[in-house]
């Protein structure tokens, strides 16, 4: 018998090809097919390429892999080949509960470092599953071997109706997938002889840092010559999804309409790009996520040129590919593996890139500074900045920094590098005087290390107001997410870098453009030029709440999560200029006002729970069935219907000993800055806890009820873990009933 016929028996073996093909196809489709499709639909806003472009590819691969698999499955014999095929079958079923079933949530894949350690238990969980399938798998395999091919059928199918359920709820493609962005390197640093307006954002650099770096190195402080920093900003959001369309358009986002429609709505008629349009400047626009502006002809130069041609397409698409396979094996590997696979997706910074973003940026600008346009100009400009992954040193050279203090200012000094070459090229093409050069985060920074350094003032940077009258502890986090770099270089200025306690905003600056180019407009905010330092100002600031343990948000489709509002009265590095306020805004409702609370019910502080409503400060994110505090101080708003009799207070709640590492864990309960009682968790577990509120310390419609707790701590601190939250108890539930007279406990 030759090769060939052998070949072609193997091949025929009715009894052989159905498992294997079948556990061949299940692997394959459920990896490169289905794994990529499913990402892509859960993302399809945010991703800036089309499925009908990458769906041939996807299936391609799948086909090819199969093939392959096959054949090699095919070619075995005996119990090898059983086995065999009963471990491919195994992988595609652990691939498939993985992505689906074993889903651990590590938060939006923004370029944070995740503390894998904290994830151990789903570690061990993951593994004992691995472990248990491809046991099984591997010495069960004669048993289990007939019955592969009926199995891998109907898992595919599954597979299959899961995903046609994702594309009949997903939304559309977006509007702005169709156009193509102007990124010809030629025209990028293209300017004007006349008159420029230039906007560059670094992403996530915060404030304080610049100080710092200034303050340790006079050459970040010679590089902005004419410029203004504005130490006293604050910003709007914690992220770039709805920073960047407040930074051109003055306009804050209230989650009462999907994001698309907010973006287009307001580029349209009321944005900086859009108004310089209509008064004869060429507009370019580079932003870093394309969904964060409207791309449209009548907004910008440079897109809506023409609908995106098939060489592009074709382009995009092979990237496309790539990043979504990168993203499925993040999510369908087990834990232990998945640090292989975490990257950054969809915004340049990805994997293997040998020139990270930024680095790409400065070297074309070196190259392509031109000053050619017969137009008045305006660019803007959105880098990584310091922002995750950090891979940037201060001498632009790529390097894995790390995801610490010390790694964002390295990075931040890259920043600043590349951003003080932009104003070189400038100075040596004689536009300098004639260009106003806005520099700015579009947030601060959230990173293990990082909080708001204690510059100005360490006393006050260590404090709050509390409702008790003592000092209580604002969540540092938020300040350091809400205080980005702001600088600002007016025409014609010149001479040192020089310093204002302005109180300005990230909304402040289509105002301030408009201004200086003396054109009319209706935007809000104020010229932050026109800004004094003993003006009395409020700023608002929406902090994004159902985030996790690491401070990492719940996107909504299309949607922000639910925000709550913050007034930012005095300097924003004071933590105790930061008020919450009892502003929430839902996603697809807007602002929802504090709901009237009705005698008995229950409040429950799990995901699934209501408690965000009340929650004003010192809160975590929700989790399984509990929410814990978060610092020394909590605080509730709760607008009972009857206030007319005294009010029982009782919760659910478990402390944090950490084992035997602690005793207890105090509590004193506040109401409208009123002593009510206090409480003492020296016992594990879940325990029940009340406390009478007098009707005399009830004022108005909202009560305010602060808590207190001088042994939190966090794990971090005790050796336990990464975990930098400082934890005192775990409140499951609470209710609140009128006209009783209870012991306190």
């Amino acid at each position: 018998m030759t090769i060939k016929e052998r070949i072609q028996n193997t091949l025929s073996d009715p009894g052989k090809r159905a498992p294997s093909i079948g556990a061949a196809f299940l692997l394959s489709l459920t990896v490169l097919f289905f794994g990529p499709s499913y990402m892509y639909y859960g993302n399809i806003l945010e991703i800036p390429y089309f499925y009908s472009d990458m769906i041939w590819i996807f299936l391609a691969y799948s086909l090819a892999a199969a093939a392959i698999i096959s054949a090699i499955l095919l070619i075995l014999k005996g119990t090898i080949h059983q086995r065999a095929v009963a471990l491919v079958s195994a992988l595609g079923l652990l691939f498939w509960i993985q992505g689906h079933v074993l889903v651990w949530d590590y938060g939006v894949l923004d370029g944070r470092e995740i503390i894998w350690n904290d994830y151990l238990l789903n570690g061990i969980i993951d593994s004992a599953v691995w472990i248990a399938v491809l046991g099984v798998a591997l010495f069960k395999a004669p048993s289990i071997y007939k019955h592969i091919a009926v199995a891998s059928v109907l898992l595919l199918l599954v597979q299959g109706g899961g995903l046609a359920a994702e594309v009949y709820q997903a939304p559309d493609e977006p509007e702005w997938k169709s156009y193509a962005i102007g990124y010809d390197d030629t025209t990028m640093f293209e300017f004007s002889k006349e008159q420029n307006v230039v906007i560059l954002v670094l992403d996530a650099f915060r404030s304080d840092i610049f100080q710092e770096i200034i303050d340790e190195n006079d050459e970040y402080r010679e590089m902005f010559d004419g410029f203004i920093y504005y130490r006293n900003a604050a910003g709007g959001y914690p992220h770039t999804d709805a920073s960047i369309p407040l930074i051109l358009t003055g306009e804050y986002y209230d989650n009462s309409i999907p994001r698309s429609e907010f973006v287009k709505t307001t580029f349209s008629n009321n944005s900086i790009p859009q108004t310089l349009m209509k008064n004869g400047y060429r507009v370019d626009l580079y932003p870093l996520l394309q969904h964060t502006i409207y791309q449209s002809k009548e907004v910008a130069s440079n897109i809506g040129i023409s609908e995106r041609g098939q060489v592009d397409r074709v382009t995009d698409a092979m990237k496309g590919t790539i990043e979504l396979q990168h993203l499925t094996l993040f999510r369908y590997m087990p834990h232990f593996l998945k640090s292989h696979f975490h990257f950054m997706p969809f915004v340049g910074t990805n994997r293997g890139d040998s020139t990270p973003h930024d680095l790409a940026f400065y070297n074309t600008l070196i190259s392509e500074f031109n000053v050619s346009s017969e137009e008045k100009t305006f660019k803007f400009y959105h880098n990584v900045g310091p922002h995750g992954p950090l891979n940037l040193n201060a001498d632009l050279h790529y390097e894995d920094l790390p995801f610490n203090e010390t790694g964002y200012k390295e990075q931040a000094k890259a920043s600043l590098k590349i951003s003080g070459e932009l104003v070189k090229q400038l100075k040596e093409h004689d536009i300098y005087e004639d260009s106003l050069i806005i520099i700015v985060g579009d947030h601060g920074a959230l990173s293990a290390g990082h909080g708001v350094q204690n510059i100005v003032n360490t006393d006050l940077l260590s404090i709050g107001p509390a409702l008790d009258g003592d000092e209580y502890r604002e969540n540092w986090r938020m300040v350091a997410q809400g205080t980005p770099l702001v600088l600002v270089k007016p025409f014609n200025a010149s001479g040192h870098l020089s310093i204002s306690d302005a109180p300005v905003s990230l909304g402040d600056v289509p105002r301030t453009i408009t201004s200086e180019l003396q054109i009319p407009d209706e935007f809000s905010g104020q010229s932050i030029l026109s800004i004094n330092e003993s003006d009395t100002r409020e700023r608002k600031y929406f902090q994004y709440l159902s985030t996790n343990k690491s401070g990492q948000y719940y996107l909504e489709l299309d949607y922000l999560p639910p925000l709550r509002e913050y007034s930012i009265n005095g300097h924003s590095w004071f933590r105790n200029s930061w008020a919450p306020t009892v502003q929430i805004y839902e996603p697809g409702q807007g602002l929802i006002p504090l709901p009237v609370y009705k005698s008995e019910t229950e409040i429950l502080f799990g995901k699934e729970g209501n408690a965000q409503t009340y929650q004003l400060a010192g809160w975590s994110g929700p989790e399984e069935g509990f929410t814990w505090t978060d610092g020394h101080n909590a605080v509730l708003a709760v607008q009972p219907e009857n206030t007319d009799s005294d009010l029982a207070l009782k919760i659910t709640a478990s402390p944090y000993l950490s084992g035997e590492a602690l005793d207890q864990q105090r509590v004193t309960v506040y109401v409208n800055e009123h002593w009510v009682g206090e409480w003492l968790f020296d016992q594990p577990g879940t325990q029940e806890k009340t406390v009478l509120i007098p009707h005399n310390v009830l004022e108005g419609e909202i009560q305010y009820i602060a808590f207190e707790f001088p042994d939190a701590t966090s794990p971090k601190d005790l050796g336990r873990s990464e975990d930098e939250r400082d934890l005192a108890i775990a409140v499951h539930s609470m209710e609140i009933e009128g006209g009783q007279l209870w012991t306190q406990t």
